[in-house]
């Protein structure tokens, strides 16, 4: 069967962490779920100590990363393993951990995956 590329926005406007760590968004029908999907998404980060973010797709971890002592804006891409993404309701969600006060928020997170058509 032919595929082609398609994508899901799973949230244009900052997402505060504390505020909103879950996002609950749909994908197709049309999803390949047999092919590996893609993430990409804006990161804006403020902390004076170490600091740990995860990143969660239904519940499995898909991205973890350690940053130190600073402000950080930048833009982060993931492969995503096969199957953990599905047709209908799947569930963003996202955590930090850190020895001082921290701020962290995501935007533009975007979701590319493979449509049978």
């Amino acid at each position: 069967m032919p595929r082609v590329a398609d994508y899901s926005i799973i949230s244009d406007a900052w997402v505060v962490e504390g505020v909103q760590d879950t996002i609950i968004f749909e994908v197709p029908s049309t999803i390949d779920e047999n092919s590996r999907t893609v993430i990409g998404f804006m990161l804006q980060i403020h902390n004076a100590d170490d600091l740990t973010i995860e990143l969660r797709m239904n519940g499995i971890r898909i991205w973890h990363w350690s940053y130190s002592d600073g402000r950080r804006v930048g833009f982060f891409q993931e492969v995503i393993n096969a199957g953990v993404v599905r047709a209908g309701r799947n569930v963003f969600s996202f955590d930090s951990s850190s020895g001082d006060v921290r701020f962290v928020q995501l935007s533009d997170i975007v979701l590319w995956w493979q449509a049978n058509i």
